[in-house]
């Protein structure tokens, strides 16, 4: 009984390891599978030679619910561990709103201009906010928030024009939010960048994004982020003075154009599959209950099995 005792223990841990660390590479080892497929064998067959030789009714409903505790958490492990889908990252720009089948609910991203603002998760007329300290359980599903860099940027023309700013090779066309997804070796860097267009104008831009310490290492730069801009034409031939850089909120000159970027840390969410939060939570109660039953018969004065 001992032995399946220990068992039950090591099914839970190994639930609550999936808990601590859904994007762990271990989840969806062979081995990890494994181990949570012979622990919750062995330690079902445990309890069950035990329940012949159990001396009390309190041991015996001890012996079930740890049994019970056993195949319900080492199916939820199991499950999560063999069929659930790889951690994803949702990155979208402001205002979006994607939908979550799996979840049956709409996950909705905050204005850019709202500080402090979270994603939600939105099912009918419920709202539960993702916080970038607290991630937010929903079934078998973990949400977490995870802050990234955004480049906002405004275009005009010298005469003081406004240009529409189209991403076509972007998530959404319409957008002045770049979300820079890409990244580009620089002097030795490793740079986010992403491009817009200028339809209006014939100019396409492509922005670079360094840190305020990278920033100060180049010729011109600042102590404050900075992106460079690079402007060529439709057909992607150079124009003169094509590139300049612009720190944070500066507007500045570039080829024929007035460029201002404003650099902003914004949310993206990270879908991360995890047991099922009711089905554990079940186990657990069973494998609490059990514990108490085994133990309060020893208390009243149960011989050992």
């Amino acid at each position: 009984m001992r032995i399946g005792l220990a068992l039950c223990i090591a099914i839970v841990a190994a639930a609550l390891a999936e808990f601590a660390f859904p994007d762990a590479g271990f989840i969806h080892a062979t081995w990890w599978i494994l181990i949570i497929a012979a622990a919750a064998i062995l330690g079902c067959i445990n309890v069950l030679r035990a329940l012949r030789s159990l001396p009390t009714r309190r041991r015996t409903t001890a012996a079930l619910l740890m049994l019970a505790a056993t195949l319900v958490v080492g199916a939820a492990a199991f499950s999560n561990s063999l069929f659930a889908p790889d951690p994803r990252t949702i990155v979208a720009v402001p205002g979006a709103q994607i939908v979550l089948p799996e979840l049956g609910a709409t996950l909705v991203f905050p204005d850019l201009d709202r500080r402090g603002a979270h994603a939600y998760l939105e099912r009918g007329t419920s709202r539960s906010s993702i916080s970038c300290q607290h991630g937010l359980y929903s079934g078998a599903t973990l949400l977490r928030c995870q802050e990234r860099t955004v480049v906002a940027v405004s275009a005009d023309t010298l005469a003081g024009a406004h240009l529409t700013i189209t991403q076509p090779t972007g998530t959404t066309f319409l957008s002045p939010v770049l979300l820079m997804q890409h990244t580009q070796e620089i002097a030795g860097f490793n740079l986010p960048f992403d491009s817009f267009a200028l339809p209006a104008v014939h100019r396409n831009v492509k922005v670079v994004l360094f840190t305020a310490a990278q920033a100060a290492l180049l010729r011109g730069g600042s102590a404050h982020r900075t992106v460079l801009f690079a402007v060529d034409d439709s057909l992607g031939r150079t124009l003169a003075h094509s590139l300049g850089l612009a720190a944070n909120g500066v507007r500045t000159r570039v080829a024929d154009l007035y460029l201002q970027p404003r650099i902003h840390r914004y949310p993206a969410i990270v879908v991360l599959a995890v047991p099922s939060l009711p089905v554990v939570g079940v186990g657990l109660l069973l494998a609490l209950a059990a514990l108490g039953f085994w133990f309060f018969g020893a208390r009243t004065g149960d011989e050992r099995a």
